[in-house]
């Protein structure tokens, strides 16, 4: 039964999925039909269905719900769609609480700060965030056309030295990796005056210091943590290998500089529904500074390892990607992702166990541990990862008997964030893989699972020339994921 307007409870938390994706409720009203229609189904969904329930007059349908949770890539449970009973007259709770807490800031109405032109300058920041999440990839691939066209990579989004990107797929064991004690600062940090013009006003008299205030206050995602992390310091690249050499960093250190210089190309690049503008320098002025975009000296530059993961058996191939939900990562949500992925950094503070954690395999290991199995993420203050406790042991051992493969495909700039990506592929023998990951999860902390199929829904998405060619069509490819579909549908014959 439709809620009276008077004691419907207005559903915060789907308006703002869609205010992300800079969607209007008929463009979202059509998409899930076009869902349905995929799984053959009727969803008859028009603009004033989604119109309900968004104002909490009615609650969608079982199919609604799934529809909706599939285009968002959320689960069911976080669209906000759970049947509130009416408080009593007297005792409802303040809707401006619950627009607080979805927002993660305090009510501008309460607060000492709470001047308009604060809460304008806030939620102009935060309109732009989110359409930079929505329209990522789109983004990335236009900020791309702002470099030379021998350092692009494809169409991915992704830029690369040539030398960065190999000719063929190599062993993980030939990257080697150093650790600098003295590794010089870079030269911008993000709190410079260059990038006033994306940090929003704090109070009436100033602006946040640093990108990364901002988005703590009024957008702060699950997980949000300033990580003890490292950084690249310098890349030596050969045909065969690489040597890496890293100094310590902190985690918000990237996010000031990073996010900072995204936010930048989508607040000069976006127009009207998420439409992106051709390319130009104008009102890029951080991004200018920085220059040279390879010049690890400019900006601190946090590594992230992005895994494509294959199944291989006798006669296919499939791989397991990742949705990434905007809600609960600070960088790249809502983007379809490679899984595992996670920035290179220590399992803990405590200086004992650096020498342990600074490998390339553990840290990847530890990702398949927290994202394929739901396992706790050690969270830097605690003891560090026990390698010889599963499932690393497993992983390890299978690794060492050949049951799993790594191999890296070259070292990625975002052309977007100026974010750094080692590009790497895992190829596991069916049987091993099945033994691992008995209990793949569906949802982890940082997203859901894609799985497709209507009749039998799997993780397991086919390796195949027409599954690759559709996958990289879709505008919500991440672009770093967009470059490993690539390179490893081009050298399938090594990998497989």
């Amino acid at each position: 039964m439709p809620a009276r307007s008077h004691d419907a409870v207005p559903n915060i938390a789907l308006y703002n999925l869609r205010d992300a994706r800079a969607e209007t409720q008929e463009q979202l009203a059509e998409a899930l039909n076009a869902l349905a229609r995929k799984r053959g189904e009727v969803a008859a969904v028009t603009g004033n269905h989604v119109s309900r329930w968004e104002r909490g007059i009615v609650h969608p349908s079982r199919l609604h719900c799934q529809l909706l949770a599939e285009h968002f890539g959320v689960t069911v449970g976080e669209l906000g769609l759970t049947r509130q009973k009416v408080a009593p007259v007297g005792h409802r709770g303040n809707l401006a609480d619950s627009v607080a807490n979805v927002l993660r800031i305090e009510d501008p109405a309460t607060t000492p700060d709470g001047e308009p032109p604060v809460i304008e300058s806030q939620q102009q920041w935060l309109h732009v965030r989110r359409s930079m999440h929505a329209n990522h990839t789109r983004l990335a691939q236009n900020a791309a056309r702002l470099y030379p066209e021998e350092v692009r990579v494809g169409a991915s989004g992704i830029l690369a030295r040539p030398e960065w990107t190999f000719a063929s797929p190599v062993d993980l064991e030939n990257i080697q990796i150093s650790f600098d004690p003295d590794a010089k600062a870079p030269a911008f940090d993000g709190t410079e005056d260059l990038t006033s013009h994306v940090r929003p006003l704090q109070t009436i008299e100033r602006r946040y210091q640093r990108y990364s205030q901002a988005i703590r206050d009024v957008a702060q995602p699950k997980l949000f943590e300033n990580r003890l992390s490292w950084r690249l310091a310098q890349a030596d690249f050969t045909d065969s290998g690489a040597r890496l050499s890293f100094g310590n960093m902190n985690y918000f250190d990237a996010m000031d500089t990073c996010e900072a210089v995204a936010h930048e190309f989508a607040q000069a690049h976006l127009v009207n529904d998420g439409e992106v503008s051709a390319p130009t320098w104008r009102g890029l002025r951080f991004r200018k500074a920085i220059d040279d975009p390879f010049d690890l000296s400019r900006r601190p530059l946090l590594m992230s390892i992005n895994t494509l993961t294959i199944r291989r058996d006798k006669n296919s191939a499939s791989v397991v990607l990742h949705n990434r939900n905007a809600a609960n990562v600070a960088t790249s949500g809502g983007v379809i992702g490679v899984m595992p992925a996670g920035v290179f950094q220590p399992s803990s503070v405590r200086s004992g166990d650096h020498s342990g954690d600074f490998d390339l395999w553990r840290n990847i290991m530890r990702e398949y541990s927290e994202e394929f199995l739901g396992n706790p993420e050690h969270d830097g203050d605690g003891a560090g990862a026990d390698y010889d406790a599963e499932p690393l042991r497993s992983l390890d051992l299978a690794r060492r008997s050949g049951g799993v493969r790594i191999y890296c495909f070259g070292l990625g700039i975002g052309a977007l964030d100026l974010w750094g990506g080692l590009e790497t592929v895992a190829v596991f023998d069916a049987e091993v893989f099945d033994e691992l990951f008995a209990n793949l999860v569906r949802v982890n902390d940082e997203g859901t699972i894609l799985r497709v199929g209507t009749i039998q829904p799997t993780a397991h998405i086919p390796f195949t020339s027409e599954v690759v060619k559709e996958l990289l069509a879709t505008e919500r490819l991440a672009p770093e994921t967009a470059m490993s579909l690539q390179s490893a549908w081009r050298h399938r014959d090594q990998l497989l």
